[in-house]
């Protein structure tokens, strides 16, 4: 028999293409030979993936806590089978997918090798992934709320200026191109650790200038500090200049970062800007033919800002800000 690991690389390929209407999920059994339907891999209708593990009929329902970036439920079925319970595992963050996928690889080669019910392998895999999990979700939290602390350093520069304009100005998060959108455009990014800077390009349109207008790019080396300033203290700043703290909870929506992550104190270590003219380099729709992008979704890819032109000496983004 195929190994686990290709067996759920290879449904999950399948289920990539499947366009899936609402109500409806399209699955994959995935469970060892003679008990296939006893691991199902599933793909709802919003493009989350699901592991569907089937619980005995004689055994109880059970606790799984795994936090935020593995959910799980459980849930019953009727069919041609009669009756059955499942415990349902749901990714809910993309980034984590190739954790997801290597963790029901290793339970499916467990339970091929022991004969036992894949929900079984499947409560001890998670155990011993709840470790990498954590770590994982500490990474990403963290990211996020740089990400977060980036686009506020902005907007309170704004502020102090405009207050409503510079709301009005915040348009990435309502899913516009560029994060700061008036006349001009400017794409705000964060990066870490000591190394050559990157950034992550997310789209093929995102170094594209708006029509008739300039971009530039700024991007913030952020580094953990206790003398640094929190996002709670940042937010506290905005809402001196005329920005509620309600509003920037309301824009954030489900990215607002919880108590840990808005305690959590930062510093700028490094500032680099950009001019994002047609020699910058990048994945840019405006480059390439129509043809070439079909089929194409949610691209993101790494920048390394040592290999860009038009870098522009970090006080200029008061000038740039201005001209916005």
């Amino acid at each position: 028999m195929v190994n686990g690991h290709s067996r759920v690389q290879a449904a999950y390929d399948n289920l990539r293409g499947e366009q899936v209407i609402e109500g409806e999920s399209a699955s994959i059994p995935l469970g060892p030979s003679g008990r296939l339907r006893d691991a199902i891999l599933v793909k709802d209708h919003v493009g989350l993936i699901h592991l569907l593990a089937r619980l005995p009929d004689e055994r109880e329902r059970f606790d799984v806590p795994l936090g935020r970036l593995l959910q799980a439920t459980w849930v019953e079925t009727e069919g041609n089978e009669g009756r059955a319970v499942w415990l349902d595992v749901a990714c809910l963050d993309a980034r984590l997918i190739r954790t997801f996928l290597s963790l029901i690889g290793e339970m499916l080669d467990r339970a091929d090798a022991s004969g036992r019910p894949c929900i079984d392998e499947l409560t001890e895999v998670l155990e011993s992934w709840r470790a990498a999990l954590a770590r994982a979700r500490f990474a990403m939290d963290r990211n996020r709320v740089i990400g977060i602390f980036g686009e506020l350093t902005i907007l309170e520069r704004l502020a102090r200026r405009d207050p409503q304009s510079a709301l009005s100005a915040w348009q990435g998060r309502n899913g516009a191109r560029h994060d700061f959108v008036r006349t001009n455009a400017l794409e705000v990014k964060t990066f870490g650790g000591s190394g050559s800077p990157a950034v992550t390009i997310h789209g093929e349109s995102q170094l594209d200038p708006p029509m008739n207008a300039q971009l530039h790019l700024v991007a913030f080396r952020i580094t953990d500090g206790s003398s640094g300033e929190s996002v709670d203290e940042l937010a506290e700043r905005i809402a001196a200049h005329g920005i509620p703290r309600e509003e920037l909870i309301r824009i954030l929506g489900d990215d607002a970062p919880g108590i840990e992550g808005r305690r959590r104190r930062f510093e700028i270590e490094e500032t680099r800007l950009y001019a994002v003219e047609d020699d910058f380099p990048g994945i840019r729709a405006s480059h390439m033919d129509s043809s070439a992008l079909r089929g194409i979704f949610g691209l993101n890819y790494q920048l390394s800002l040592d290999s860009c032109p038009g870098e522009l000496d970090p006080s200029q983004l008061d000038r740039v800000l201005e001209e916005l």
